[in-house]
């Protein structure tokens, strides 16, 4: 039953075309664009990752990156400051 409802959540969540956005630090933001959920019972995206230093970007003194090339990306270690996602 656990299973159900966890695979439902991420479904929901890491749909396809969707860009999700998280501060893993305080001013360095991490940005996923969602390229492809089709392992996504197994806990893997397919997705482009842009980590951007928010505090440089609004000064100024770089310009907004782009994102990465598509890669496979495990969703339970997406966040972790430590991995390069």
């Amino acid at each position: 039953m656990f299973k159900l409802v966890r695979d439902w959540f991420r479904r929901r969540k890491y749909r396809k075309g969707r860009i999700l956005s998280v501060f893993v630090a305080r001013d360095i933001r991490r940005d996923v664009l969602v390229v492809s959920a089709a392992k996504i019972e197994e806990g893997i995206i397919t997705g482009q990752v842009r980590t951007v230093n928010v505090l440089h970007v609004a000064k100024g003194l770089i310009p907004q990156p782009e994102f990465d090339a598509p890669r496979e990306l495990n969703v339970t270690t997406l966040w972790s400051v430590s991995d390069k996602a």
